[in-house]
């Protein structure tokens, strides 16, 4: 029988995350089948468009300054959409297998039509197509979406294919038949424990290369449950977890077991010599006492830095106590907003002011740095309320704050208020959350937010006597530019001439 082979396509910004769980998990489910795996990663390419996200995050002084020349990592500056037609023309795939987030479509949308005369399927995946299947079949080039989890649909799609059987009945599977796009039911949902350990066989080397906190770490990610016990209106976990209830009345959040997560561990550290874990749980830290003194008992076998997320009523001070002494390297809190009625209503995320600022000093007893971080230009909101977020901000203990302007991505409560209210049309896709603002309001610009965002630590951190410098450096002009770098200097030499945590 002729091999069967699948093209991996990761359009992703440039030196952007990780490398993702979800195609080491796929290229080691395929490859136990027997199929042939390869793969088209954008992340390295210099012509991703505009600054990438770690060079973003560094301007806006989200995070310390670093060198990805330390670990001589290189830009590629050939023709990202050349070098893919080649690709393509080379190895002469018989699927093509796009893993794509909302803000990166537009890429994956250009590298498809370079290769549209190749008649290669294209199979889409992601939350954005679970949630904008229409969009992605609108695109001609794109012959199947796959809603939901995409393990156990991927292969059978390619053990159908593979065999010239149809696989537009299959569960899962989202297709255009006749002008209309036809949603076949949901399949149950995979046993986590019992998935593969990722493959990461196919990445480059220089894509494990991430910086943390002014140094750059060979790092790995590991995935400890999937899902999210929360929802919070502007994330489309809630909207995941509604999908699956309504076709089988099975709860999406799933938690691994300690000895799973042990053998991840032992597996992975060894076989790409890691100097640094990177727990792609939502909130790490909603997890049992039990089940978290296990973890501690495990992870004090390595004690590898490690970075996690979680939400700021599951901080003790007996559990950053233990995660210090195992090596916590930086623990991330999503805050959103810092005005509590806001947070409560509009957000649905029911922590309290209190608790944040609670959670803030008992990391900071601990040892912990606590990355805060935020979102500005929700739908409705103002200037005023922003400011509500900033002051906040000034009252916790922090190493490093960042704000992200809000993207209403598909799936999500608050992109259906912003279609109502008339900021976005239904097929809005945002761009990259390092540069511009997806919504124009009356009350708020998007110029204003841009301003906003980039002047945002400096609003936390600085005295108020500053305060008015700061407002004309939210102007992107001559004389603006020029005051955000004379204080962005300031900011680094004052707050970040610490020695690196």
């Amino acid at each position: 029988m002729k091999e069967f082979k699948v093209l991996f396509l990761y359009p992703n910004g440039k030196l952007m995350n990780p490398p993702p769980i979800s195609i080491g998990i796929f290229t080691a489910l395929l490859r136990e089948q027997g199929f042939v795996v390869d793969m088209f990663d954008t992340t390295l390419y210099q012509d991703t468009g505009g600054v990438g996200s770690d060079e973003a995050k560094e301007e806006s002084l989200m995070v310390r300054p670093f060198d990805y020349g330390e670990r001589a990592v290189k830009l590629k500056e050939s023709n990202m959409e050349h070098d893919f037609v080649n690709k393509v023309k080379t190895y002469q795939p018989d699927l093509i297998a796009v893993s794509v987030l909302e803000c990166l479509y537009q890429t994956a949308v250009s590298l498809l039509k370079a290769i549209e005369d190749s008649n290669i399927p294209v199979i889409v995946g992601g939350v954005f197509p679970t949630f904008a299947p229409e969009i992605v079949l609108s695109n001609k080039n794109v012959e199947m979406v796959c809603i939901g989890e995409g393990e156990e649909a991927l292969v059978e799609v390619c053990k159908r294919m593979s065999v010239g059987e149809d696989c537009s009945d299959m569960d899962n599977i989202c297709v255009r038949k006749g002008g209309k796009v036809i949603r076949n039911k949901m399949r149950g949902l995979i046993d986590i424990n019992n998935l593969p350990i990722a493959d990461y066989g196919l990445f480059e080397k220089e894509r494990f290369f991430r910086p943390m906190a002014g140094k750059v770490y060979k790092t790995i990610p590991i995935e400890t449950d999937r899902g999210c016990p929360y929802a919070c209106t502007f994330c489309n976990s809630p909207s995941t977890a509604k999908l699956y209830r309504e076709d089988n009345s099975e709860s999406f959040f799933r938690k691994k077991t300690m000895s799973r997560i042990r053998q991840e561990l032992e597996i992975l550290i060894e076989k790409w010599d890691v100097e640094y874990i990177y727990f792609t749980s939502d909130t790490f830290l909603s997890i049992n006492d039990v089940e978290f003194d296990k973890f501690v008992e495990i992870y004090g076998e390595y004690k590898l830095p490690f970075w996690l997320q979680s939400r700021a009523e599951t901080v003790t001070e007996y559990r950053a106590r233990k995660l210090k002494e195992i090596g916590c390297h930086r623990i991330s809190i999503g805050l959103e907003h810092g005005n509590d009625e806001f947070r409560k209503q509009v957000l649905k995320k029911k922590f309290d002011n209190e608790q944040m600022i609670r959670a803030s000093k008992i990391l900071a007893d601990a040892g912990i740095p606590l990355t805060i971080n935020n979102i500005i230009g929700f739908p409705d909101e103002t200037r005023e309320l922003i400011f509500d977020t900033i002051e906040l901000n000034r009252k916790l203990s922090y190493d490093t704050t960042a704000a992200f302007p809000y993207a209403p991505f598909h799936g999500t409560s608050l992109h259906r208020l912003c279609v109502e209210r008339g900021y976005i049309t239904e097929d809005f896709t945002p761009g990259s959350l390092n540069v511009g603002a997806s919504l124009d309001m009356p009350q708020l610009s998007r110029e204003e937010i841009k301003g906003l965002k980039r002047t945002f630590a400096l609003y936390t951190k600085m005295p108020k006597e500053n305060w008015p410098r700061i407002r004309r450096a939210e102007k992107f002009d001559e004389e603006g530019n020029r005051i955000f770098a004379e204080l962005k200097q300031d900011y680094q030499d004052k707050y970040f001439n610490e020695s690196k945590a």
